[in-house]
């Protein structure tokens, strides 16, 4: 019926149980570093202290010379022909982070020697991505005679050549996948063109313009790092070789702060320049940059980053700040509904998702993809669908073990444009279209072997304990960075610990805060869901997160960033109430219920075969499910026999242990009082019962619930008789021990479980609850 509501989303893969223990303990004798530092350089292939120390510090003896570039001569000397000669250079950008750091290189490059240059950053809306004709002929309109492209070019061969045949050059700096047939153009400098010596292919498109830029100026162009730093971490290129150093090198130029329109811009989303790393280049100022061309044009961006004027930098920023707030609204608006339709009844059954919506915005529909994608651990194709042309422009995002370009590649006849790699594509067709590729794209799951309920791998660096998170241990983190492909922010392994203190956070309480110990906390972004079920008493889990800083106020608190959560026992909710509604009926699983005529009226609120008897109980296999204990048990005994056979526990236990008629604080009758209503009794020739129940109460003082039990052991016991109402004493009885009556014994169980269960703290119930769950 249900399934296990934490469960690991990813198969955590240990890193460290792969590594050489002498080569560990090598390190740390040599280095005097922490067996952590040891295992996590071990994991990343460095054996020896002198390839640790080149590692830990990165330096320019790691950079390719640039003229092992293909095409780089000719590159070279067509650039420095048209400066020479006074021709006008446009050059021809992109409209993403990566492109727009391009064009700024290339353009304050060639201004700085002197050439007649501009630049032109396409629209994603009127251009599109890479050479497009009419663009083009404006620009050859315009009077320019040489087109250097950067970040594009390659898959233009018509454009390119169509220009070149007016007598326009063109040199392209590119590092996409290269087509099969390639443009005839004046250069191509690419680091993976076939034959090509170029001993690292993994360039972004800001790194091969950097090295045009090098190679054109002849020493190396220290002061345009700090872009070159943005533009790699913002195409997640691989931090590896000499990427590594060039992007460690362009923080430490970013920290500097020298660019008037960066550091207002910087300043605008609250990061500390001076400390700059990685992580908030990625997911901070990269994703401001990406707006631009996401909501707008992206030639505000060129200018934000070259300009030299402090007021115009900073009204720039707030520019680029403006464009990103409304990139921001424009995914929340869209992920609303598109969330929606990605859980529908429909859709949870399939590996692949197609959503769709009128109105949708063309330029943010990539994020949306990935996030759904990130949700629901499926490949996600969204479409915005166009009213008035009755298109779907569409973007998808994959996962490892489908392959989207593959997939969509078979039915290219839906599409008026398509192209793409294996884990991300871009698409336009009719809109009638769109249920047929969802159930293409079903099919070709299933030729592909993808069910989407794979869990994708996720590298686990080691384990580590609470008292192992120190700051000290985040700044040694920190000398293995810059972190991206090739060189992970290490995950961490955290096993069997206590969530404290768990609330949401945001807006809309999307967002998860807990503690592991009053100093260090943990934050999960769009986690807030799990907030009930980790606040559940005692609740232990696994879970593995990344060390991260949280700087307020001038206060710098080390914390984790959750990655990905298990509980590793059942999830018990103390959810107890003494007033049942509907909505305490609204979760999936199964209800205990132990009053027979209380089963039988919520019954109906409940789908069929999910309110049961304890006798029922006794017969189900609770692995994974959920099971709601809606009354108190008469006895402990009855609870505890629930879990007594070799069923598997359940994943949550919800207490609401609702109890009308209490009677713990009423209390048990003492010797006392047994001898005070046996006297009274004596006195009396009969008594009128239960007419006059109220009033003997009142005489002896001893309320009624009490007195009603009294009663009853005294009838059990042969004390007293009651006949048409009368009450009378018995004369000569024998003597009995009244505490070992079935009827005191029966409320001695009731009163304990009551105790137990209904006026017990929190944490004694869990722990109780717990205790009931181990087996025998």
């Amino acid at each position: 019926m249900g399934k296990k509501m934490i469960e690991a989303r990813y198969n955590w893969q240990d890193q460290s149980a792969k590594v050489d223990q002498q080569v560990v303990q090598t390190l740390q004798d040599e280095l005097a570093i922490s067996k952590t530092m040891a295992v996590l350089l071990a994991e990343r292939g460095i054996a020896d202290a002198q390839a640790a120390r080149d590692f830990l510090k990165p330096s320019l003896s790691a950079v390719h010379d640039p003229r092992l570039l293909h095409d780089m001569d000719q590159a070279v000397e067509r650039i420095e022909t048209a400066v020479a000669n006074g021709e006008k250079i446009t050059v021809y950008g992109d409209y993403d982070a990566d492109g727009i750091t391009s064009t700024a290189v290339m353009y304050e490059a060639l201004t700085g020697i002197g050439a007649d240059v501009d630049y032109y950053v396409p629209d994603r809306f009127k251009d599109g991505y890479g050479p497009n004709q009419a663009a083009y002929d404006r620009i050859i309109a315009n009077g320019t005679k040489l087109i250097v492209t950067v970040d594009n070019g390659v898959s233009g061969k018509q454009v390119i050549e169509s220009t070149i045949a007016q007598g326009v050059d063109v040199v392209i700096t590119d590092h996409h996948e290269l087509p099969a047939e390639l443009p005839k153009a004046t250069a191509i400098v690419h680091p993976r063109y076939p034959g090509s010596s170029y001993p690292f292919p993994d360039l972004s498109g800001v790194g091969v313009a950097f090295k045009l830029v090098w190679a054109l100026q002849e020493e190396f162009p220290e002061e345009m790092l700090d872009l070159l730093a943005i533009g790699e971490i913002a195409d997640v290129v691989s931090v590896t070789d000499e990427n590594r150093a060039l992007i460690s090198l362009g923080i430490q130029e970013l920290r500097q702060g020298m660019r008037p329109g960066l550091h207002a811009l910087i300043s605008l989303a609250g990061v500390n320049e001076s400390q700059l790393t990685d992580q908030e280049i990625g997911f901070t100022i990269a994703p401001r940059l990406n707006a631009l061309g996401r909501v707008a044009n992206a030639n505000a961006g060129v200018e934000l980053l070259t300009t030299l004027d402090e007021n115009r930098g900073r009204e720039l920023a707030e520019q680029v700040e403006a464009a990103n707030q409304e990139r921001r609204q424009l995914v929340d608006d869209i992920m609303t509904t598109a969330k929606k339709q990605a859980l529908s009844p429909a859709n949870q059954q399939r590996p692949v998702l197609v959503l769709a919506g009128h109105g949708w915005h063309q330029g943010v529909l990539g994020i949306v993809a990935s996030r759904i994608m990130d949700d629901t651990g499926k490949p996600t194709i969204v479409a915005g669908i166009n009213e008035d042309e009755e298109v779907a422009k569409a973007s998808g995002r994959s996962l490892p073990g489908f392959n989207l370009f593959q997939a969509l590649d078979q039915h290219r006849d839906l599409f008026t444009a398509f192209g793409g790699h294996p884990a991300a594509c871009g698409l336009s067709l009719p809109e009638e279209q769109l249920g047929t590729l969802q159930e293409a794209l079903v099919a070709e799951a299933a030729e592909q072997g993808f069910t989407g309920k794979q869990k994708q791998p996720l590298a686990v660096a080691t384990g580590l304990a609470v008292g192992d998170v120190t700051e000290q241990l985040y700044q040694q983190l920190q000398q293995l960075g810059p972190f991206g492909p090739g060189n992970d922010q290490p995950v961490f392994l955290f096993r069997d610990v206590q969530p404290t203190n768990v609330k949401t956070m945001g807006k809309d309480n999307s967002h998860l805060k807990f503690n592991l110990s009053p100093q260090l906390a943990v934050v999960a972004f769009n986690q807030g869901n799990l907030a009930p079920l980790l606040a559940g008493q005692g609740t232990t889990v696994d879970m593995v997160a990344k060390l991260s800083i949280n700087e307020w106020q001038g206060k710098r608190q080390v914390q984790l960033m959750l990655e990905d959560i298990q509980i590793t026992g059942t999830v018990i909710l103390d959810r107890r109430t003494n007033h049942l509604t509907p909505h305490h009926f609204e979760m999936p699983g199964y209800y205990l219920v132990y009053n027979d005529r209380l089963r039988q009226n919520i019954a109906p609120h409940l789908p069929a075969g999910t309110a049961i008897s304890p006798v029922e109980a006794g017969k189900i296999d609770f692995a994974n499910e959920r099971l709601t204990v809606v009354d108190c048990p008469a006895d402990l005994a009855a609870f505890k026999a629930l879990f007594a056979n070799d069923s598997a526990a359940p994943a949550i236990i919800r207490l609401l242990l609702y109890e009308a008629n209490s009677i713990y604080l009423a209390g048990l009758p003492t010797r006392t009082d047994f001898v005070s209503l046996y006297r009274f009794l004596a006195q009396q020739a009969s008594i009128q019962w239960p007419q006059q129940r109220s009033a003997v109460s009142r005489y002896l003082r001893i309320n009624e619930v009490r007195l009603n039990l009294m009663i009853s052991v005294f009838s059990e016991a042969g004390f007293v008789t009651i006949k048409d109402g009368v009450l009378n004493l018995v004369a000569d009885v024998q003597k009995t021990d009244l505490k070992q009556t079935d009827h005191y014994q029966a409320r001695l169980a009731q009163y304990q479980a009551e105790q137990t269960l209904l006026f017990s703290d929190a944490g004694t119930v869990a722990e109780w609850v717990s205790q009931c769950l181990k087996k025998n």
